[in-house]
């Protein structure tokens, strides 16, 4: 697993380094054989020090945790148990859909970045047409999994996204989920099958 620990405002010592990797390899051994690669950034505030770990599983699974404390271990250590929880809630689902059966086959999307502007003296088609033409900063392939509804939901939840495009298994077409402000699901269907 290729490690990467990131401080921000922040040095963080090679000791600590070395702890980091041995939790973060010793934690996600417990749930999966080869992890990708796994990310942890820490960032000091005001009020303490954040601890954000991102944990790319497989192509199609990322899991991402967040603590928080007034001292930069403590923080860490909430954050892997935040990961913990997760993995520990989602064992069972994580491992049916590793036996999926082959006919599972993954859709190939674009992904557009796009830079914001202040655009309160613009009409909302005029915003609409110069964020698709000017400020488009990155294009790049994505691939769409093919999932149930109750797996989006999952991967929507591992991976604290905002939102989740997929292809439902069940019914063959292009779908999105989002998660509200009061924590509500929403799933939309397009009726379009791929």
């Amino acid at each position: 697993m290729q490690t990467s620990i990131f401080g921000k405002k922040i040095e963080i010592p090679d000791w600590f380094r070395q702890k980091i990797e041995e939790i973060l390899e010793k934690t996600t051994q417990k749930y999966f054989d080869n992890v990708i690669s796994a990310a942890v950034t820490f960032n000091k505030n005001p009020s303490g020090y954040t601890c954000q770990i991102h944990v790319h599983v497989s192509q199609d699974l990322s899991i991402r945790s967040e603590g928080s404390s007034s001292e930069v271990q403590n923080a860490f250590e909430d954050a892997i148990n935040h990961m913990t929880k997760r993995l520990r809630r989602y064992k069972g689902r994580l491992l049916r859909r590793r036996v999926r059966p082959a006919d599972h086959r993954l859709i190939e999307g674009r992904q557009y970045i796009i830079q914001p502007e202040d655009q309160n003296e613009l009409s909302q088609q005029e915003q609409v047409e110069r964020a698709i033409s000017e400020r488009i900063i990155a294009e790049k392939a994505t691939e769409i999994d093919t999932l149930t509804v109750y797996e989006a939901i999952m991967h929507l939840d591992l991976s604290e996204r905002p939102v989740l495009m997929f292809k439902n298994s069940d019914n063959q077409r292009v779908s999105v989920i989002y998660k509200q402000q009061d924590g509500k699901i929403v799933w939309l269907d397009s009726g379009i099958n791929s």
